[in-house]
């Protein structure tokens, strides 16, 4: 009897025991869910930092797209607005949105471990920017420049008949060159192409090469080369009635048939659909890597001079019909 009344005394001390360790199993379990809710909601909640290059209406307009656009999704982020002379730190777990070239050449020199979004920046630029500027937070890009096979498929809308296709390449757009032979080829069409340097004359490299061109594409570089080409080509070609494409609304306005080009609200919503996906797809593995990177912009305008065209004798639809014919010749040489 004595031996039994010990062994169940030791038997209910052990149960005691027990029952203490699995309380406190799930007291630490229950502590750990609400460390890690805690955590992820402090996360969702984290800001967004805009970051301004300066007060110039265009970056104005990415900025007011940008959370207009981003306010009308469900659990939208606050977004805290900065110019660079004010910002000299972000919280953490939070995310960088810079506009322009100067504001993601800050972004990447001050917050080299937050996750960084550039839009409205040329891509030449972005990736001169990473090689230089490394970091360990995410990097991701809405650059400015249009897949060749944009200002492609206007050509092809506008001046069907053509079959020589223009363009001359400066120092950093000659990296698009491959490309665009590639599409141009793709269309059954001919490149006419050159090189042109700092130190060569414009338009003795511009002026043989418009003559044997039946369309020819402005290809965007820096831009003293843009500035110096445009000069030229939109005389020579106005002189040999030689249709441009240029890759700006300024393009189009000074002379060149048509353009194609994404505006700062094209920029600025595409920005903020990516920017959604990108808080959405954080930790999710090899998607949110995939989101992560550069990415041509999704949106496009086109502009279209219809004094240029009267005196080539080109007919243009009107505006509806244009985007609908347009995106149908787009879609056919992809």
């Amino acid at each position: 009897m004595p031996v039994f009344c010990g062994l169940f005394k030791s038997m209910k001390e052990g149960c005691k025991q027990g029952l203490a360790r699995n309380s406190m199993q799930r007291l630490c379990l229950a502590l750990l869910l609400s460390l890690v809710a805690v955590l992820t909601n402090a996360a969702e909640d984290a800001p967004v930092y805009l970051l301004l290059s300066g007060d110039q209406p265009y970056y104005q307009e990415v900025s007011a797209v940008f959370q207009q656009v981003l306010a009308q999704r469900a659990k939208s982020p606050q977004v805290l607005i900065r110019d660079l002379k004010q910002t000299t730190e972000v919280v953490p777990g939070s995310t960088v949105v810079a506009v322009g070239s100067k504001a993601s050449e800050f972004a990447l020199s001050h917050f080299s471990d937050a996750d960084i979004l550039s839009l409205l920046i040329p891509v030449a630029t972005w990736d001169e920017l990473l090689a230089r500027l490394s970091g360990t937070g995410r990097r991701a890009a809405v650059v400015i420049d249009q897949p060749v096979e944009r200002p492609l498929a206007m050509a092809k809308l506008l001046v069907p008949e053509a079959q020589r296709v223009g363009a001359v390449f400066g120092p950093v757009s000659v990296a698009s060159k491959p490309q665009l032979l590639r599409a141009v080829e793709r269309a059954s069409m001919e490149l006419v192409y050159a090189h042109l340097d700092s130190d060569d004359n414009p338009i003795g490299v511009l002026s043989p090469l418009v003559q044997k061109t039946d369309v020819f594409l402005a290809v965007a570089d820096r831009g003293v080369f843009n500035k110096s080409v445009a000069k030229w080509l939109l005389y020579l070609s106005f002189r040999q009635k030689v249709a441009i494409i240029g890759f700006s609304r300024s393009y189009a306005k000074a002379g060149a048939l048509a353009a194609v080009y994404s505006s700062p609200e094209n920029i600025g919503r595409h920005g903020a659909e990516l920017l959604a996906r990108l808080l959405n797809l954080k930790g999710e593995g090899s998607m949110d890597g995939e989101a992560w990177q550069t990415h041509d912009p999704q949106y496009y305008t086109l502009e279209v001079n219809r004094a240029v065209a009267a005196a080539l004798n080109i007919s243009v639809p009107d505006q509806q019909s244009l985007y609908r014919d347009y995106q149908a010749v787009l879609e056919s040489s992809q």
